[in-house]
């Protein structure tokens, strides 16, 4: 489902058109919400009324347009360069087209133009398109309703065992955390960035292991690195990268979330809190690390997203590894500062195994005045 997610990782994806005459556009409607990277945004709140429209055959599929227009898309004007449109986002798209697709190649579903025990499947994916049009029809100038009629550019004709196997080689979204920043400083933040950036479209190969120390680099101020606030001896004291703990314990959950194997990981000292009791992991150079190892037998793959006041890390791992099983990263408190950590198995949704993961015992932070 998520075949496209090798093209986020490193970039959004953008279509820019020439200059074009300066147009006066009125505000987005509230309920749309379109977000903006310059004061010259524009936009076209007649768009809030249009609706996408996909057929194949005699199936229609239909979405109002306002609900692809959230806070995950940007239409702005840039200086120099023109107006453009991104998507910061597709996750809102993977309901709808995971819909299409499934009926494509549902076996009821009856096309005229196809054979019967044949369906239609998206040649490369079904985003890498969908985003292409959308982005293309509303840079176009002209406000319109979306219409699309799949043929044989879009798709291809397979036989169900033929399309259900393609579907087992796609990747999918195994394991995600988020957390909040609210709160922080500047300083922190820009550490959180740092830290989540360098491990953005990070890869790890069948069999290998990966080190957060490793990805995350020299906790330097020619890293771009600034000093924040960081446990140590018990105190929060400022020091350099302070918050990049804040990554390794997203990173933690979307692991065990994923069913990656962690053979690391130190709780920190006291509470942090973004996360529950018991479900952190701390990270300081030469003592403590957050350490995994991919028993999958396709490599697995990393995206971090940091927007708003908020840092997911998501964990992608081919279909066909997974096989059906899922897993959750949860913890019981035991008291104020204690709690045990638990990783529940799914087996096609139906819980398996609840598994012990670990015991954490925490102290109450000190003031500067305590020892």
């Amino acid at each position: 489902m998520k075949k496209w997610i090798a093209m986020l990782f490193s970039m959004m994806i953008l279509v820019v058109v020439p200059a074009m005459t300066k147009t006066t556009c009125l505000a987005a409607p509230a309920e749309v919400g379109v977000t903006t990277l310059s004061d010259a945004a524009w936009f076209d709140q007649a768009w809030a009324e249009k609706r996408l429209t996909i057929t194949c055959g005699e199936k229609v599929w239909e979405k109002p347009l306002s609900e692809l227009m959230g806070e995950q898309m940007r239409i702005y004007t840039e200086e120099g360069v023109g107006n453009s449109c991104s998507f910061v986002s597709a996750d809102w798209s993977d309901a709808f087209l995971e819909q299409v697709n499934t009926e494509l190649r549902a076996p009821e579903f009856v096309n005229p133009g196809v054979e019967e025990g044949y369906c239609y499947q998206f040649v490369d994916g079904f985003e890498p398109w969908y985003l292409g049009v959308v982005q293309s029809r509303l840079m176009s100038g002209e406000v319109n309703d979306i219409n699309v009629d799949l043929n044989d550019n879009t798709c291809m004709v397979l036989t169900y065992e033929e399309a259900e196997a393609r579907a087992g080689q796609e990747y999918v979204l195994a394991g995600t955390c988020t957390t909040s920043f609210r709160g922080s400083s500047a300083a922190r933040i820009n550490n959180i960035r740092i830290a989540a950036g360098s491990m953005n479209g990070y890869e790890l190969a069948p069999g290998a292991s990966g080190s957060l120390n490793t990805i995350f680099g020299s906790r330097t101020s020619a890293n771009g690195y600034k000093s924040a606030g960081t446990y140590v001896g018990g105190k929060l004291v400022d020091g350099i990268g302070g918050g990049i703990c804040q990554v390794s314990s997203t990173t933690y959950n979307a692991l065990m979330n994923a069913g990656i194997t962690v053979t690391m990981r130190h709780p920190h000292s006291s509470p942090v809190s973004y996360l529950p009791l018991g479900t952190d992991a701390a990270i300081s150079a030469g003592s403590k690390d957050l350490q995994f190892r991919n028993d999958y037998l396709h490599s697995v793959k990393f995206e971090t997203i940091v927007e708003g006041k908020n840092l997911t890390v998501n964990v992608y791992v081919k279909a066909s590894d997974m096989n059906g099983v899922t897993y959750r990263l949860w913890a019981k408190k035991t008291s104020s500062m204690s709690a045990i950590t638990y990783q529940t198995v799914y087996v096609n949704g139906v819980e398996t195994e609840v598994r012990e993961v670990g015991r954490c015992r925490y102290q109450p932070l000190k003031t500067d005045d305590e020892d």
